[in-house]
This record gives structure tokens, sequence and C-alpha cells, in this order.
């Protein structure tokens, strides 16, 4: 996991106000994530929970996006924001990978048909944070309905 608090100070450092904000967001949300599970503050989230909170920060920023135009202020800085956080997310995996793992899951679940798409997507959650889970939700409702048919 990314050390916050050393890229707050680096962003303080070089006088990037659009970074400091994206920093400081993911910090407050890191904080609050643990106050919620009641951790201590010191002890730091695991990669999937940081990579969950980043993704969930970069999905509301894009939101945002939706209602703004482009070459706004707004809008610049938060596609700026979403630049910076993704850069820290881990790489996603490429077709032949969830490829791969989504014939893994649907041989491990014995999925005959579109109903045993729950199944599937539940052991693909296992895999962690670098799966695309809407990409994998589409593959396996294309391998499932394929199976059916």
């Amino acid at each position: 996991m990314i050390d916050i608090d050393a890229h707050i100070k680096t962003a303080m450092k070089a006088r990037d106000p659009v970074a400091l904000t994206a920093y400081r967001s993911l910090k407050q949300k890191a904080l609050l994530k643990l106050t919620e599970a009641g951790r201590p503050s010191g002890k730091a989230l695991t990669e999937e929970e940081f990579a969950a909170l980043a993704k969930r920060e970069i999905k509301e920023r894009a939101e945002s996006n939706e209602f703004l135009k482009p070459g706004d202020t707004t809008y610049e800085e938060n596609a700026r924001i979403m630049t910076i956080l993704e850069s820290h997310l881990p790489k996603g995996l490429g077709a032949a990978e969830l490829e791969a793992l989504v014939q893994q899951a649907i041989a491990e679940t014995g999925a005959a048909g579109p109903k045993d798409f729950g199944k599937v997507m539940g052991t693909l959650k296992k895999a962690g944070a670098a799966l695309d889970m809407a990409a994998a939700s589409a593959r396996v409702k294309a391998l499932l309905e394929q199976k059916a048919g």
C-alpha cells in the first residue's frame, strides 16, 4: 500500500493543490474506514481495502464530471485527481487472464447456466482488487448464456 502521508508531504512541498486534495481525500476516507471497522487508526488498510477506497473515489469523481463541462476548472481538477489515484491502483488483468479466471470459476462452481451467475461472481470476488468486476460480470454472463443455450 502507498504511504499517503509521504505523498501529502511531497504534494505540499511541490505546492500541488490538486495532488494534495487527492491524497487528503484518500487519507480521510481511509481513516473513516478504519474507524467504522473499529480498528485503531495506526493500523494500515489492506491492499484490497485501499484499492476499493481509491476506486470508489475515482467513481465519485467520474460521476461528478458527468454533470460538468470539459474545460471547467472542477472538471479538470477531478480528471487530474482520478489520474493520480489510478496510478496507485494495481494493474488490471489482461483479456486472456480474465478469460482464464472466469473459466476457472465456472468450472469450480459447476455453473450450468445464468441461474448460477451469483455463485461464479462470488468465486471471482476472491480474486482480489486487480479484477475488474464489471468486465468479469459481462464475460460471466456471456459464457453462462452461451453454455445454457
